[in-house]
């Protein structure tokens, strides 16, 4: 069908349909991601393997999942995500399925930590961090929230359904049933997956005019399907509320490319802060079905509890990603981030108070973490989009892989040193603040004003 046609059918602008089609697919993505907390005390079991030496499984697939953002976010910049996230969900149910044949460290360490770590980066969040910014300018927070709520779903739903079957059925079972959900994937995207909103005529957010966010400010291009004469003085109002929403003409007007955003301060405070921030939650998210186990809670309710805490991060996704547009995305990410040391403390004191303490800690730490979805590539886009953006976000992104592995290794490691992850959590908190820090000297909002067109505060 040609997807003009499919525009034409829908009431509303096509990009959400794009939002809902990257919901189900980070759903399912992440879904993956984080079963591995479930399958984690499974192998722990079968194998007799210390915590280290089974999170290093995780770390591995952490580091290879953004190893490949570069190439990931060349592939979309090439080839568009329509056919990029198929294929990756082809090769991530094929890895899946081939895990249930593992039977050493060495399968799980290639099958999980390598292949199946490929497929999700193909999937998951680099390519949407990616194309989504596309979409839309206004409501670019909000927009990416609401995706990547989807992860959020998948936390609720695949984790405590994998712990159902690894308890009836074993994990090797559990895992051949995901490979198939993953399949389920590739035909919605094959359907309604699209680049960017120029394939299909549009301006992002559904504008007349261009944003002009890839060119001079003051220059709009326009489509072959440009407005016609009666519209310009529409076009014209469009135009200056644009441009008024520019603080830095001169950083707007730059042609990012991946080794002209090396070269500047602000490219390497997001690095920071995207190897500190997930070093502080992935740490916190691997051994959080283990540390309520240790906390005295059955296997089966700590699932749900770690099923409850995704659906937090929905929460958070949505609500911090809609703020994000309205304040700024620093402010935004400082309240996530105080909420999610909030959640931490009460894991780390868990035996204080069993009844309440868990759920503070999957609220409040659910909640906080949803920052990252929505701001982190928002944050980047507005400092970096153009043309190249695939590219640079692949770049950073691969500092979310190295921050993310090293966090779930250390806490694995610090616990079979002391037999406490108290320490992990205190230097998990430090962490989450400096990447905080981190996000304000980045500044972009010093880049762009809010959606409404207010001055952001410059800190």
């Amino acid at each position: 069908m040609n997807t003009l046609n499919i525009e034409k059918k829908i009431p509303f602008y096509y990009g959400w349909v794009i939002v809902a089609t990257s919901f189900i697919t980070l759903g399912v993505a992440f879904g993956v991601w984080y079963s591995f907390s479930v399958l984690y005390i499974a192998i722990i079991d079968d194998f007799a393997w210390q915590r280290a030496t089974a999170a290093g499984i995780f770390s591995l697939f952490t580091i290879s999942h953004y190893l490949c953002a570069f190439l990931t976010g060349w592939l979309i910049d090439r080839f568009g995500p329509r056919l990029v996230i198929p294929v990756g969900a082809l090769w991530l149910a094929l890895s899946l399925n081939l895990l249930t044949k593992a039977s050493n460290i060495f399968d799980f360490y290639l099958i999980y930590g390598i292949m199946a770590a490929i497929g999700v980066s193909l999937i998951g969040f680099v390519p949407h961090a990616t194309f989504l910014p596309r979409w839309f300018n206004k409501h670019r927070g909000l927009a990416i929230g609401l995706a990547m709520a989807g992860v959020g779903v998948g936390m609720l739903t695949i984790p405590p359904f994998m712990q159902y079957l690894i308890e009836h059925h074993g994990w090797r079972y559990a895992y051949r049933i995901l490979a198939t959900i993953v399949l389920f994937t590739i035909p919605i995207n094959l359907f309604f997956q699209r680049r960017n909103p120029e394939q299909i005529g549009l301006y992002p957010d559904n504008a007349k005019t261009s944003p002009a966010d890839e060119t001079i400010p003051e220059k709009i291009i326009k489509p072959k399907n440009s407005p016609s004469e009666s519209s310009k003085k529409a076009d014209t109002r469009s135009e200056k509320l644009v441009n008024s929403m520019i603080i830095d003409k001169e950083w707007i007007a730059t042609k990012w490319t991946s080794r002209r955003a090396v070269k500047t301060n602000r490219f390497w405070y997001l690095a920071a802060g995207f190897f500190l921030g997930p070093f502080a939650i992935q740490g916190v998210l691997l051994h959080a079905v283990a540390g309520l186990v240790d906390g005295g809670m059955s296997a089966k309710a700590a699932a749900a509890t770690f099923g409850f805490l995704g659906i937090c991060g929905s929460v958070g996704k949505i609500t911090l990603g809609f703020y994000g547009d309205r304040w700024n995305r620093e402010t935004a990410n400082t309240i996530g981030m105080l909420a999610a040391t909030i959640g931490v403390l009460a894991l780390a004191n868990m035996v204080v108070q069993p009844q309440v303490l868990p759920y503070i800690f999957a609220i409040c730490f659910g909640f906080g973490y949803g920052a990252v979805a929505p701001l982190f590539p928002s944050i980047a886009a507005d400092i970096f989009q153009g043309q190249h953006f695939g590219r640079i976000f692949g770049l950073l992104s691969l500092n979310l892989g190295f921050g993310g592995a090293a966090g779930a290794w250390f806490a694995g490691f610090i616990f079979d040193q002391t037999g406490s992850y108290q320490t992990a959590f205190i230097v998990d908190i430090v962490a989450l603040w400096l990447s905080c820090i981190c996000f304000w000297f980045a500044a972009p909002r010093k880049i762009r004003r809010n959606q409404n067109g207010q001055d952001q505060p410059h800190i």
